[in-house]
């Protein structure tokens, strides 16, 4: 077990780490989030995001109010793509986008969207952050990738870390763990650290994305997992007993096994792999 900084439970495993997101691999998409104070940055940004696809051999689509040409790529309205966000629906346009975009002989699809307007209120929010990881499930299994842009200056700072935790790469400081999508039973992975500082974030998140059940189990893959306190270890557990599940975690830390064991955690069972 590896020493706990002061004021942390002594019931952790792991070895905390800076916030470095791993990439997926290139034969499936990318789903990334960029939050933005600098419009001028997230337009450069954009730009070699679109480049990138194109040069792969993707189509490319840029979604947006008010913004000019990228790449030669014309911005279409927010409100002409997303309309009012029914999760979805909105993947299923996007999964529909992609099969067009290879039935022409493209590569896959790659999409920047500056999304700041659809998560103004609270109710759009929440229905943001349920497509967010839909649709990061389209992409960890398919060639479609997106760009998710957040103007930091006006959106709630509490829910962009939220909305941040949602991809597997995002450029949010401060942001402890991510619950991501990944191709595999119950689609669902957690990296980072998962310590008290981030229980209510956890919780608020697994009840916006409702991750899969298969098979009275709910797996979670963990092997970007740094760090792990009891606290959260009993969350999931806790969240899966109330899905009527177990919680399997999926882990290449073996302590969390022993905690789990000591701790004799109901409803969690560690696969240290």
């Amino acid at each position: 077990m590896q020493s706990v900084p002061r004021g942390r439970t002594a019931y952790a495993v792991g070895m905390r780490t800076a916030d470095a997101p791993a990439a997926r691999p290139t034969a499936t998409g990318r789903h990334l989030c960029w939050a933005y104070a600098d419009r001028d940055e997230f337009l450069g940004q954009a730009r070699d995001f679109l480049a990138e696809g194109r040069a792969s051999g993707a189509a490319v689509r840029l979604v947006g109010d008010g913004l000019p040409d990228v790449e030669g790529v014309p911005a279409e309205p927010v409100s002409d793509v997303y309309g009012v966000v029914d999760p979805a629906a909105t993947v299923s346009y996007w999964a529909a986008a992609l099969a067009d975009a290879l039935a022409a002989g493209h590569t896959g699809l790659r999409v920047v969207g500056e999304v700041t307007p659809l998560v103004r209120s609270a109710a759009q929010i929440a229905a943001f952050a349920a497509y967010e990881h839909q649709v990061d499930r389209l992409m960890a299994r398919h060639p479609l990738s997106g760009m998710c842009a957040y103007d930091r200056r006006r959106v709630d700072p509490a829910a962009l870390s939220d909305l941040a935790s949602l991809h597997a790469v995002h450029n949010l400081p401060g942001v402890s763990f991510r619950l991501h999508a990944v191709a595999g039973s119950g689609d669902l992975a957690i990296s980072g650290e998962l310590d008290v500082t981030g229980m209510a974030a956890l919780a608020r998140l697994l009840d916006r994305v409702a991750p899969t059940v298969v098979d009275g189990e709910l797996v979670v893959d963990a092997r970007g997992l740094d760090f792990v306190d009891h606290r959260s270890l009993m969350q999931l557990a806790s969240y899966a007993r109330g899905r009527g599940a177990t919680a399997v975690l999926r882990t290449p830390l073996p302590a969390a096994a022993r905690l789990v064991e000591l701790l004799r955690v109901p409803g969690l069972r560690v696969e240290a792999r």
